[in-house]
């Protein structure tokens, strides 16, 4: 069986890159998969070296960009080099014509993981982007894995055109507990809630997929991995470094930080980003797939709030049972860093869990529609 993905791929984001690559792997047991090369020129912009723009946040863009101009280009050929390497890319698809011309070579479409029935993620005008409803798609079987809407919810003028474009799926998934039940009663049809992606293969899994030796000898380090850096994720990493007295790691692509810190990594590729996480001793996050490793990897954690979808984070938290997890205010930190986590519950919990979404898989893709 042939099978085209399409979800946001191109995009210099560790979460997007990795929950790509994480999908693939996954449909690989059933068939070849290929991995739509549509670049929406919205999603697509943090793929160049330098976004240009008019508006106030592109003059802030611009700024940023020229601070960090040599590790920005390191890092986005990082990304085009694990697209080309891993995703198995059809040609570069650019309007209506390329997208029914895949219909003839492909037997079954999926819409993968990640925001894109989000018009809020996908479009600056906040507008739907049908192609990712896999609207082209006529007589072939379509189904989606772990697609997302965040915590958004559709508009008067949107409902109509989203029940009619995913009533055509054979099977409908989605990746948040709270969206599968919104849009299971939308549709009036069942909406599954799966596994994000990357928590379908095991640690041990993801160091084999890029060669990883899970090394003892490294000296023990905090990573931080943080889209948002306010004060309470200053006090997080002031208090977790004092008590554990190790050295302090930040993973990001942001000119500087607002905590100390022994060393700034801005131009990781994806697959340093996981040898990062797996080696850690410690996780300070308020990213969603940095709540993913840290579980999937079993090392201690704590999150901060994300500027946004906190829903994403506290689905998955409520799924194993760890969301005390979370810090708002700092004032419960020396009983998180101290309190030592049941990664052996969250483990049997992260086994049924994962067993439920491959069952979803086989279903989907083993039964005629």
């Amino acid at each position: 069986m042939k099978i085209a993905l399409i979800t946001i791929h191109w995009a210099n984001n560790y979460g997007a890159s990795l929950q790509v690559f994480a999908t693939v792997k996954a449909l690989s047991k059933y068939g070849n998969v290929s991995v739509i090369d549509y670049r929406n020129s919205y999603t697509s912009k943090s793929m160049t070296r330098m976004r240009l723009g008019i508006k106030p946040r592109d003059i802030l863009r611009i700024g940023k960009d020229l601070l960090r101009l040599f590790p920005r280009y390191r890092v986005i050929k990082k990304f085009e080099n694990f697209n080309h390497t891993y995703l198995n890319l059809t040609p570069e698809v650019e309007n209506d014509e390329d997208f029914k011309e895949l219909t003839k070579e492909y037997d079954l479409f999926v819409s993968g993981s990640d925001q894109i029935w989000n018009p809020k993620i996908v479009n600056e005008y906040d507008v739907l982007d049908t192609h990712y409803f896999l609207d082209f798609v006529s007589d072939e079987k379509k189904i989606s894995y772990a697609s997302s809407i965040g915590t958004y919810r559709f508009k008067e003028n949107e409902i109509a055109q989203v029940v009619l474009l995913l009533d055509h799926y054979d099977f409908l998934s989605v990746r948040e507990k709270d969206s599968s039940q919104y849009l299971s009663n939308l549709l009036n049809k069942e909406v599954s809630h799966v596994l994000d992606p990357t928590l379908l293969h095991t640690k041990n899994e993801w160091l084999q997929f890029f060669d990883i030796q899970d090394n003892k000898d490294v000296k023990p380090y905090i990573l931080v991995y943080a889209s948002k850096k306010d004060s309470l994720l200053k006090q997080v990493v002031e208090e977790v470094s004092k008590q554990l007295d190790i050295s302090v790691i930040a993973i990001d692509q942001d000119p500087f930080t607002n905590f100390k810190n022994n060393r700034h990594i801005r131009d990781a590729g994806p697959d340093e980003f996981i040898q990062l996480f797996s080696q850690a001793s410690f996780i300070i996050t308020n990213s969603f797939h940095g709540t993913c490793f840290s579980i999937n990897f079993n090392i201690p954690f704590i999150i901060t709030p994300p500027p946004t979808s906190i829903n994403r984070i506290e689905s998955l938290l409520t799924a194993v049972d760890v969301q005390n997890r979370i810090t708002t205010d700092g004032t419960n930190l020396s009983g998180l860093i101290e309190n030592q986590i049941d990664f052996h519950m969250i483990n049997q919990r992260l086994q049924a869990l994962r067993m439920a979404s491959n069952q979803y898989l086989e279903n989907a893709l083993r039964k005629e529609p």
